[in-house]
């Protein structure tokens, strides 16, 4: 299900039984608008338990990448750059996935 309604607040308002029994039954999402912007979304629990791990996982790679960053911090900007496109061209060489010799 990847279907979306853009719903004016007023009318979600107005609906708000009809907008819940619709996204309770995964047959659409509702983006509110308030004066033509949209500010709020709708979504069924399942699809926010999706999004809950999603911020979970996210959140553990931000500090897995923080904790790499910790290696680096001595070494120049410029000099990091580099060292990462070569890493990337090595890879890229060495594409039967062995490591380079």
């Amino acid at each position: 299900m990847n279907r979306y309604k853009v719903l004016k607040a007023s009318d979600v308002r107005q609906r708000w039984k009809e907008v819940v029994n619709e996204v309770a039954r995964n047959q659409t999402r509702i983006i509110v608008e308030k004066s033509g912007i949209p500010v709020v979304g709708v979504v069924s629990s399942r699809d926010l338990e999706w999004l809950q791990e999603r911020d979970r996982y996210l959140a553990e790679l931000r500090e897995t990448m923080d904790e790499m960053r910790q290696g680096f911090r001595d070494v120049p900007q410029e000099e990091f750059n580099r060292e990462v496109e070569r890493a990337v061209q090595d890879s890229r060489t060495h594409s039967d996935g062995r490591p380079p010799a």
